[in-house]
């Protein structure tokens, strides 16, 4: 997804520099590889990975349902039933 957009970034940065020109592609299609995966990650709560406190995140519910919730303090959430997984809202970015 990323990868094409990095790729084209760096040609207009670079076009004259080949060395450079692959060099940083890689780099930058690595890291737009590890932002998106990162922030396509579900954290588990079985796992006691949890939010930070005062937090509105996605939230996988025991009946598969995805909403939103927000996570108060440990082992309070807003919703009733039981949260399985959770993941950080990733608004998108304003187009210029």
């Amino acid at each position: 997804m990323f990868e094409k957009e990095a790729e084209e970034y760096v040609k207009e940065q670079f076009p004259n520099d080949e060395f450079l020109q692959s060099e940083i592609s890689r780099k930058l299609v690595s890291f737009a590889e590890y932002a998106y995966n990162k922030a396509n990650e579900w954290h588990y709560v079985k796992d006691g990975d949890l939010p930070p406190e005062d937090t509105k995140v996605l939230a996988l519910m025991a009946d598969k349902e995805i909403c939103i919730a927000h996570f108060y303090r440990r082992n309070v959430w807003d919703k009733i039933g039981t949260v399985i997984a959770w993941k950080e809202i990733v608004l998108p970015k304003e187009s210029e």
